[in-house]
């Protein structure tokens, strides 16, 4: 999500030492007139918000494709329709506020309770500092229960910050190198550390033969397949009791968010089976960096013991294809101790953008507690529109259909 706003909204909230109990937005009912929910069954109406789009994002942002699935398509869907909320002054759009829904997991094993991610929150530069964008957020925060949001720019950050949204912190980019020599040798690693490519390359070499024999000791081996399955299911019941916050990804979820991506063709899925039960499931997408093969992890879940498994396995499938990296945007505090001891470098190279993350859910004290317990969050690349969030760029994961 990439939030543009530069008016830092008043707020009057009512705090808890650690989390926000009540919130109510200061903004004047004149700032809120013009506000209302897109209506993408009305022509004219499309039209002029795809024009907008198109001079706002770029044409990207008018792919039929990309915009049928991760809006029109989503399974979670209220009776409001898709989105996005937009503001119109002397009769033309001047911003908008999108959302996607999805259900979230808000303890372990217990019901999921919907809530949206927050996506591109824009503000026509001629209307910024004019109430526009606290009017769009303090619509989304009034409606919706629980607002959830990734990868915010500065000025969006302060002004969901302002509002009472709290602060999560940053996703994690773990790295594992799979040819050292040439993975050394990509932009923004150090001199200093490109000259331990000697060292490295063998030691890594040892350890990876080590690991991979423990694996296998062990009986577990990944599947590809083309489609996720029931066994999907299997693995979200295993799992799912070890996270207390994330998104749904049983099958419904991922038929959805992964087997009907535009690019699903693209995308390589598997399995890590042992004496034929899964145990977890990985999803790679091939890429470049710094002109390098590479590969990301767009999606993965299983126990926590069983991740650092499930990564470096999919690790040794993308190194036989060419990739010299395999790299992974997640937060897991449970398996971070086994994924560093794997092999998986946590720091971020200088290019990797920030991800920041908030979350908001007023008026259910208990409920927010644990929701801005940011040790309690799994995230992956497929939550919110990481994956989809605008023009592709180098290596960093977001490849519109």
């Amino acid at each position: 999500m990439c939030t543009h706003l530069q008016w830092p909204p008043e707020a009057s909230v009512t705090r808890h030492p650690t989390r926000v109990t009540a919130l109510t937005l200061r903004v004047p009912q004149r700032f809120r007139v013009g506000i209302t929910r897109h209506q993408p069954d009305k022509p004219e109406e499309a039209a002029e918000l795809a024009d907008w789009w198109r001079a706002t994002y770029g044409e990207v942002w008018l792919d039929p494709h990309r915009n049928a699935w991760l809006y029109e398509q989503n399974p979670c869907l209220g009776d409001d329709g898709p989105g996005p909320w937009i503001c119109r002054r002397d009769g033309k759009i001047v911003g908008q506020q999108g959302e996607i829904p999805f259900d979230l997991q808000t303890g372990a094993g217990a019901a999921c309770e919907r809530a949206v991610w927050a996506v591109d929150l824009e503000v026509d530069p001629a209307w910024r500092l004019r109430g526009v964008g606290p009017a769009l957020m303090a619509t989304l925060l009034e409606q919706r229960p629980i607002v959830c949001l990734l990868d915010l720019s500065d000025d969006g950050y302060a002004a969901f910050h302002g509002a009472g949204c709290a602060d999560l912190g940053r996703l994690a980019v773990y790295r594992r190198p799979l040819d050292p020599r040439r993975a050394l040798r990509m932009g923004g690693v150090p001199a200093s550390l490109r000259r331990l490519g000697p060292v490295v390359a063998p030691a890594l070499r040892l350890v990876d033969g080590l690991l991979t024999a423990a694996i296998r000791a062990t009986g577990a081996k990944l599947v590809p397949v083309d489609r996720f399955d029931e066994r999907v299911d299997q693995v979200w019941a295993a799992a799912r009791t070890a996270y207390p916050v994330m998104a749904c990804r049983d099958l419904a979820a991922l038929a959805w968010r992964i087997d009907q991506r535009p690019d699903r063709d693209r995308l390589q899925r598997f399995y890590l089976v042992r004496r034929g039960r899964p145990l977890g499931y990985v999803v790679l997408r091939p890429t470049t960096s710094s002109g390098q093969p590479a590969s990301v992890v767009v999606d993965y879940l299983a126990p926590p013991r069983w991740v650092a498994p499930l990564l470096l396995a999919a690790g040794r499938v993308a190194r036989g294809e060419g990739a010299v990296s395999l790299s992974v945007k997640t937060r897991n505090a449970r398996a971070d101790r086994s994924l560093r001891l794997a092999g998986f470098v946590r720091r971020p190279l200088e290019h990797d953008e920030d991800l920041r993350m908030m979350v908001y859910c007023a008026n259910r004290p208990e409920l927010a507690a644990q929701l801005e317990d940011r040790d309690a969050w799994f995230v992956t690349s497929t939550d919110s529109n990481l994956e989809f969030a605008g023009a592709p760029t180098e290596g960093d994961g977001q490849t519109p259909g």
